[in-house]
């Protein structure tokens, strides 16, 4: 039997990539009910991320996000419905620095996509179909194989198709511990008894910190919660890019007309607002001092996107991204324990990650070859006794561009 913790993006991949690769009597667990976890909070932007010299991610990842690019397209074609889009995303500039930057960064990157290519003011006005007022821009960088999808509906055909392969789910079933004999798993402890099983894959987003602990294992990770609003019906056009903008440390997309967005002004350190009283359990987080930090913001936002301005919004949700000390990705056995393994680590972009990563972790559990080199995924590549605290896992994120917002909590 292998067990699933976590039916989130990413758990729900790695299932549904052991089954496509032969696996029998995979199960998945979760603590929740379904879609109640940080996925459907989720942005929706994937695209080759890591072909840019300012991320952190690194050029590794770049095979995962190509898969997920293909993953979700064939989805689409596939007839799921997904909310698709394929309209690039675009990385603006207010300032010449800041596209002078964008160019280093991405257009001299060597594994920038075909097509990637510098735009002036008028170039940003024609792929974002007048959403931008061109007045207030400089420029960007057009990355044409970005895509955008609704991250519930994801994770919802996903799990429909694990449901029609004959894949269990339990939810509302927390994990509570892991049967170990002899240095091998053979069950996971639930709130409902144990379940037998000879592979384990920790794939529950903040809360595989807490399962690794109950092995005697840690990985330096620093939950975040993050801030998602859906405006009121905007008028904007389907066919826009997907925006981001660092000056901004905003994210934008169009959703249904409206504007789905969000941004590091609205995002903080999960034991910051547990200490002022955040209490939540295993769904997500509702932090009104976040919500009053992005409608705060919304005006500055409005002076780029003038159809923002004095907008409702229609929804709220917020979600707890997981950063990594070093920016990467967590995808491997955890040393010591044979059968026990973990994905870890979404740096805020699991959807764009979690098709590779589960792919990934199922080869390596079925011993097939990988379709990537796993090595700089593996879970011991830093010491987590370099990093005995928060603080000190913080202040490894200075070139991060949420560092200053952990700082100030």
């Amino acid at each position: 039997m292998i067990c699933i913790i976590g039916a989130g993006i990413m758990g729900a991949c790695a299932a549904l990539h052991l089954v496509e690769g032969g696996a029998r009597d995979v199960i998945v667990i979760d603590a929740s009910e379904p879609l109640s976890g940080t996925t459907p909070a989720g942005a929706g932007f994937v695209a080759r991320f890591g072909a840019d010299h300012n991320r952190r991610l690194g050029a590794s990842t770049i095979p995962l996000q190509d898969y997920g690019l293909a993953f979700y397209r064939h989805l689409h074609e596939s007839g799921a419905d997904l909310e698709y889009a394929g309209n690039g995303n675009l990385v603006l500039a207010l300032t010449q620095t800041s596209l002078d930057t964008l160019a280093d960064g991405i257009l001299a990157h060597p594994q920038a996509a075909p097509g990637t290519r510098l735009l002036d003011s008028d170039g940003v006005t024609e792929v974002m179909l007048g959403t931008v007022d061109p007045a207030a821009v400089v420029g960007g960088v057009y990355m044409p194989e970005g895509i955008q999808l609704t991250t519930a509906l994801a994770q919802q055909e996903i799990v429909a198709r694990l449901e029609d392969a004959g894949v269990q789910f339990h939810w509302r079933t927390p994990a509570t511990g892991v049967r170990i004999v002899d240095g091998a798993v053979t069950g996971v402890e639930t709130n409902e008894g144990t379940i037998d099983a000879s592979t384990i894959v920790f794939a529950a987003g903040t809360w595989t910190q807490t399962l690794l602990e109950s092995v005697d294992r840690r990985l330096p990770l620093i939950p975040m919660v993050a801030t998602r609003f859906v405006s009121e019906p905007a008028g904007l056009s389907p066919l826009m890019a997907t925006v981001q903008c660092l000056e901004l440390n905003l994210w934008l997309r169009e959703l249904q007309g409206a504007f789905s967005w969000g941004g590091s002004f609205a995002y903080r350190l999960l034991s910051a607002l547990t200490e002022d009283g955040l209490e939540f359990e295993y769904g997500r987080p509702v932090s009104s001092v976040l919500l009053d930090a992005q409608h705060a913001h919304q005006e500055k936002i409005a002076e780029v996107f003038p159809a923002l301005s004095g907008r409702a919004t229609a929804e709220t949700i917020q979600g707890i991204p997981v950063y990594t000390v070093d920016g990467g990705l967590y995808v491997g056995a955890v040393p010591g324990i044979e059968g026990l393994w973990a994905l870890a680590g979404d740096n805020e972009s699991g959807i764009t990650h979690a098709p590779g990563m589960g792919k990934l972790v199922a080869q390596l559990i079925m011993e097939e070859t990988p379709f990537t080199d796993p090595t700089p995924f593996r879970l011991d590549r830093v010491d987590p006794a370099a990093y005995p605290d928060e603080a000190s896992m913080v202040a490894s994120m200075a070139e991060d561009r949420i560092a200053n917002v952990a700082k100030l909590n």
